[in-house]
């Protein structure tokens, strides 16, 4: 995720991310390699170490967008010849011309290689063939391997003169004598499928399985397990000077060992996937030492090369990207391409290529290249309408940028052109708008060697968003309002009020509260002018008040975080609020007929309950006259049956919704 800085205090000081601060000034930062790889490179790399730095110059060559690119070969005077599916086609590109150059009639030309005297080998799938190629683009069957459904891998062993193949579903290793098409087994695994070959000048051949991912290495004969490897395929190896370099990869829902359910579908092992997998590369000493050189979590690999100078490139089968891993593994993405796939490699050849799946497609090193190296972020998104100001560049010197920006992601006819290339720290002529992309340009040619780009800060201003109150109320607990109502708790003359804000972005809020009666018009402050106050309650109390209804206004203003031209408020107002701080009183108390009456009448009420003690025993609760205690006049009538015979004292209290309470006494009897 491109960082997001939180706003500034002063200059060049970052607050951490969540922080509220006095300024709304915001910044991109882009400043790692995953910050860069999110944005497109065209003609440069991004190194572990975050720097994007230039890289190659690419020519692309488009083959039928039906096809899938899967394997690729370069002949001695430089002719590149391309295996295809789904109709078993090998493409030539010869200069710049492309041309079909022979047909096998099979789904997929798996796999190619040259002899020395320059036959061309093609190695197919489904029906586990080899083909012999010769110059004129003549494919002859060689062999039909017993078993075989998938010939993965190819390899001319010029010492014994013969070819070696992978293949699947039945793990087996062939020696193949092209001139009497004699197959021999020389592996037979208990995996289903042997995915990769490479042979060492000293004539070990290496092998890697697919389903228990086995290096395996097979020498005069006997057969030897070199690493055990995590994941479920070795999809790639690579042997140079006695060091071997193996991909490793993991996959999941997939099983390695079924064959495909369409014979023209993509088939469910090897290097082309329907879904990314997981990789790690190692690196295998003479001495049988193995050490990871590289993890992606994130798209798996689908072929290797190890340069002369112990250099590692490696495809990935997602986001159509080549990884260089150096000799002290520090690694980075080398290319980065508009294909999903990268499928063959050929970098370490004398005129670089390498072939993506799909869509099919040639890649060629330019030796010349007109275009200027660049990177062009990802789309970055201030989340507002935003005004943007500096930006700057870290970096080596001759770097130049240039912007756009829009209100709709991905961008399209609504954004703004790009603006004219300018230096670091120049600020941004694109258009407010909430989203900005920016583009990096290198210098040209030889002025652009050693160029680095270490780091990007784009300063934004975000449009200030309003702050919305949705509701002022009391907060009240339902069992202490109960408890008051049946008189079981002391009254109260403390209000907790409490409102809910709608805070778009965040901005640190002050509130300022107002009360006014019902029906009147005049308010009056509840806070002092020097108390500012943030929090979205306020215990208030209204001992001071007189009995009624009342209306509290709260005011939201962001002022705390915005200059006072870009200050926002809002309010909102509560439902009348009871104030009720006395006591009901009783009226009317005598002994009329059998019966002791009265009213319990309260200012603003519900009377909620009315009970009597005689001679001060404990009370009892005593009916309203109508049987419902539900207004502020309620008048009650007590048997004195009830109350027992002879002189006594009948004590009456009465009891309001706030938990305030009035006793009155009567001696009835003789």
């Amino acid at each position: 995720m491109i960082r997001r800085t939180a706003p500034l205090l002063g200059l060049g000081l970052v607050l951490a991310s969540g922080v509220a601060s006095a300024v709304a000034t915001e910044r991109f930062e882009l400043e790692t390699q995953a910050n860069f790889l999110q944005g497109t490179l065209d003609g440069v790399s991004v190194g572990s170490n975050g720097h994007v730095s230039p890289s190659l110059a690419l020519r692309r060559t488009q083959l039928d967008a039906a096809l899938t690119a899967y394997s690729a070969v370069l002949g001695r005077d430089g002719t590149l010849y391309v295996g295809t599916g789904t109709d078993g086609v090998v493409y030539r590109l010869r200069g710049d011309t492309l041309e079909p150059f022979a047909q096998t009639g099979q789904v997929l030309v798996a796999s190619l290689t040259f002899d020395e005297s320059g036959t061309l080998y093609a190695g197919t799938l489904p029906e586990g063939k080899v083909f012999a190629i010769d110059t004129r683009g003549q494919a002859r069957e060689v062999v039909r391997l017993e078993g075989a459904a998938h010939v993965w891998s190819l390899v001319w062993d010029r010492r014994a003169r013969a070819l070696y193949a992978a293949t699947g579903p039945e793990g087996k290793v062939f020696k193949v004598d092209p001139r009497s098409g004699r197959a021999e087994v020389v592996h037979d695994s208990t995996d289903t499928h042997v995915m990769s070959l490479a042979l060492a000048d000293d004539g070990t051949l290496y092998a890697g399985t697919s389903e228990r991912a086995l290096v395996l290495a097979l020498r005069e004969g006997r057969t030897t397990v070199v690493y055990d490897a995590p994941g479920n395929e070795i999809t790639a190896l690579a042997v140079r000077d006695g060091t071997l370099v193996v991909a490793a990869n993991e996959f999941q829902g997939v099983p390695a060992g079924s064959p495909p359910t369409n014979p023209r579908a993509t088939p469910p092992v090897g290097r082309s996937r329907p879904r990314p997998g997981k990789t790690k590369l190692y690196r295998v000493e003479r001495d049988g030492r193995v050490e990871r050189i590289f993890e992606e979590n994130d798209g798996h690999v689908t072929d290797l090369e190890l340069a002369a100078d112990g250099t590692v490139y490696a495809a990935l089968g997602k986001d159509g990207r080549i990884v260089r891993v150096a000799p002290d593994r520090t690694s980075g993405v080398y290319v980065d391409v508009d294909e999903r796939q990268v499928l063959a490699l050929g970098l370490t050849a004398s005129s670089p290529w390498f072939v993506t799946g799909d869509a099919a497609a040639i890649y060629r090193v330019d030796p010349r290249p007109t275009a200027q190296p660049s990177f062009t972020s990802a789309v970055l998104d201030a989340n507002v309408r935003a005004d943007f100001g500096l930006l700057a560049l870290r970096g080596t010197p001759g770097l130049e940028f240039s912007t756009r920006s829009g209100n709709v992601d991905p961008p399209d006819d609504s954004w703004s052109a790009w603006s004219r290339f300018a230096p670091s720290s120049t600020r941004i002529e694109s258009p407010a708008g909430r989203y900005l992309q920016i583009k990096v340009r290198f210098p040209a040619g030889a002025a652009g060697a050693g160029a680095a780009l270490r780091g990007i800060t784009a300063a934004y201003l975000p449009q200030n968003q309003r702050p919305v109150l949705t509701g002022v109320s009391v907060q009240a607990d339902a069992n202490q309002a109960n408890q008051r109502r049946r008189g079981r708790l002391a009254p109260t003359s403390t209000v907790r009020l409490t409102w809910r804000i709608d805070n778009p972005d965040g901005d640190e809020l002050r509130y300022r509260l107002r009360v006014r009666r019902e029906g009147e018009s005049t308010s009056r402050e509840l806070l002092r002018s020097d108390v500012v106050h943030t929090a979205t309650t306020y215990d208030w109390d209204t001992a001071g008040l007189p009995d009624g209804l009342y209306v509290v206004e709260v005011e939201a203003s962001d002022e705390l975080a915005n200059g006072e031209a870009r200050v926002l408020r809002s309010t909102a107002s509560s439902d009348p609020i009871v104030v009720d701080n006395h006591a009901p009183r009783i009226d009317g108390l005598a002994v009329r007929g059998d019966a002791l009456v009265g009213r319990a009448i309260d200012g603003l009420g519900p009377v909620t309950r009315l009970e009597f003690s005689v001679d001060g025993a404990p009370y009892r609760d005593l009916d309203a006259e109508d049987g419902l205690l539900d207004g502020a006049d309620e008048a009650f009538r007590l048997p004195l049956a009830a109350a027992g015979t002879g002189r006594r004292v009948v004590a009456i209290r009465a009891t309001d919704a706030t938990g305030h309470q009035v006793v009155a006494e009567l001696t009835v009897g003789r």
